[in-house]
């Protein structure tokens, strides 16, 4: 299946528009084309009176969102290939169903809607939940496009998700030239905690990780060999710790669900809640 276009979802909330920037640097960097998507639900609460009750003013709403969207986009790589879509129903649902066919799908965390005040919203969570391709979700106006030598930080927890969202981390610093930190954390019960398996010590446990982690990492240096990859233990709460190391970063990277959860789990509590507390945007790897 062709995956070689980005999809964007716009509201026209400011979140959106920074959402249109982050798609447009990452079609224009790996020659791929851009799909701006906006999506209406006619039976919507919020839109039962006032001009957006009339079928026509929202169908004109929707093409003046897309239009500036196509400018911004033009804007910042004036030779970007750029479509765009209009389409009834709900915009998680339009997203997921675009995630088919897109190598990535942008996302504002939250836009114009019921739960505009919270810290992601109800399309945002569904697109992560559902959507077949990995997502990105813009979570600050401030949020521009990745600059050169900027960190790529990963979520690290030695899962199959974890060395997925490595590969995707890893393949983003080339892009920008950058640096990837891997970032594992954990907080042990103790010095001789028996979950820290094999070893007997903390820092036995940080030698074993940083070793699965550069295990992971070979493979990769065929196609990567100037790939600079820093690994950080620590004994701290897995999204505290993130939230922390992204501070500054470009993007940080994690995989959809890690070793918890359960079977058939779509994605895990550790990406929802960095989702909403993140500095930086966020790619969800799948």
């Amino acid at each position: 299946m062709d995956r070689s276009r980005v999809v964007v979802g716009v509201d026209g909330s400011p979140l959106s528009k920074t959402a249109v920037v982050q798609a447009a640097h990452y079609a224009s960097t790996r020659g791929f084309g851009l799909h701006v998507l906006h999506a209406f639900a006619p039976d919507l609460p919020m839109l039962g009176f006032g001009a957006l009750a009339d079928r026509d003013a929202v169908s004109e709403h929707g093409r003046r969102l897309l239009q500036d969207a196509t400018a911004r986009a033009h804007s910042a790589h004036p030779d970007l290939t750029v479509t765009h879509g209009l389409t009834d129903g709900y915009a998680g649902k339009a997203l997921v169903a675009s995630s088919h066919t897109a190598a990535l799908v942008v996302v504002g965390a939250v836009g114009y809607g019921l739960l505009s005040r919270t810290s992601m919203g109800a399309v945002a969570m569904q697109v992560i939940t559902h959507a077949h391709c990995p997502v990105l979700v813009v979570g600050h106006e401030r949020d521009g496009a990745p600059t050169p030598g900027s960190r790529v930080v990963c979520g690290w927890d030695g899962s199959d998700h974890a060395r997925a969202a490595l590969a995707t981390a890893v393949r983003e610093a080339a892009v920008v030239e950058g640096t990837v930190e891997v970032v594992h954390a954990w907080e042990p019960r103790g010095a001789t905690d028996p979950t820290l398996g094999e070893a007997s010590s903390w820092e036995e446990y940080s030698t074993a990780v940083e070793r699965r982690v550069m295990d992971a990492v070979e493979p990769l240096r065929a196609e990567y060999p100037d790939l600079k990859v820093d690994v950080r233990v620590v004994r701290d709460e897995p999204v505290h710790a993130l939230s922390a190391a992204a501070e500054g970063a470009g993007v940080l990277v994690v995989g959809a669900r890690g070793v918890g959860g359960f079977q058939g789990l779509h994605v895990g509590a550790t990406a929802l809640r960095l989702v909403g507390r993140a500095p930086c945007p966020v790619l969800v790897s799948r």
